[in-house]
C-alpha cells in the first residue's frame, strides 16, 4: 500500500516517502511510525530546497553574506514568537526570495542610526510583548505557561538584537538586524492575519473545547 502511493507523490514527497520507507523497515516500525518519518523528512528536504534557492539567487547577486545576516536575525525572533507560513511550498520560496534578497539591496538606502534602532527596538519589543507568540490553525501553541515562556524569550531576542546593533558601528549591519526582526514582527501581527484572512489565536478552540469537556 505504501508502495504504491509513492508514486503518485511530488518529487521531494516521493523521496521522502521511499527513505521513511527504508527506515522505518530496518527498524520495524508500524506504520504511524513511517509516517511520523516521512514528514520529518519531508520537512527537512523542503526548509533544504528552499535554502538552496533563496542562498543560490542571493549568491549569484553578491548578496549571500547580506541575506545571511538578515535570514538569521528573522530566524531567530521566529523561534519564539512563531508567525504566519505561506500555503505552500512554492509561495514559500517566492516570499523568500523578495523578502530576504529584496531587503538588502533596500536596506542599502534606509541606514539605522543610533536613534532609530532604539525607537524600533522599543516598539518591538512592545509588539513582541502584546502579539506574540502567534500560532496557527494548524499549529496552535497549547498551555498558558507555554505561550508566557515564549512570549518572555521573543522579548528577550529582540532586546539582545538590538544591543548587537546598537553596538555595531556599520550603519548596513544595524539596518540588515533591524529590517530582520521586522519582517518577522509583521508576520505575528493581528493586521496580516487579518488582510490574509487568517485565523487568530487558534488555542483558544481547542482549551475551550478541552475545558468543556
Amino acid at each position: 500500500m505504501q508502495e504504491e502511493s509513492v508514486q503518485q507523490m511530488g518529487i521531494i514527497e516521493s523521496l521522502a516517502s521511499r527513505m521513511a520507507l527504508w527506515m522505518n523497515r530496518e527498524r520495524e516500525g508500524d506504520h504511524i511510525d513511517y509516517l511520523k518519518m516521512k514528514l520529518g523528512i519531508e520537512t527537512i528536504l523542503t526548509n533544504l530546497s528552499k535554502a538552496v534557492i533563496v542562498y543560490g539567487v542571493a549568491a549569484i547577486l553578491g548578496l549571500f553574506l547580506q541575506t545571511l545576516i538578515l535570514h538569521l536575525t528573522y530566524a531567530v525572533l521566529r523561534r519564539y514568537s512563531y508567525g504566519l507560513h505561506a500555503n505552500s511550498s512554492t509561495v514559500c520560496s517566492i516570499v523568500s526570495i523578495v523578502l530576504f534578497i529584496g531587503t538588502p539591496v533596500l536596506s542599502q538606502y534606509i541606514p539605522f542610526t543610533h536613534l532609530m534602532v532604539i525607537g524600533c527596538g522599543l516598539l518591538f519589543i512592545v509588539l513582541l510583548y502584546r502579539y506574540a507568540p502567534a500560532d496557527t490553525d494548524k499549529s496552535p501553541i497549547l498551555g498558558a505557561e507555554r505561550r508566557r515562556a515564549l512570549r518572555n524569550k521573543s522579548v528577550v531576542a529582540c532586546a539582545v538584537i538590538t544591543g548587537i546593533a546598537l553596538l555595531y558601528p556599520d550603519p548596513f549591519i544595524k539596518s540588515l538586524l533591524m529590517l530582520g526582526m521586522a519582517i518577522q514582527l509583521v508576520m505575528i501581527l493581528p493586521l496580516t492575519y487579518k488582510l490574509l484572512k487568517r485565523s487568530v489565536k487558534n488555542y483558544e478552540q481547542y482549551e475551550t473545547e478541552s475545558r468543556s469537556a
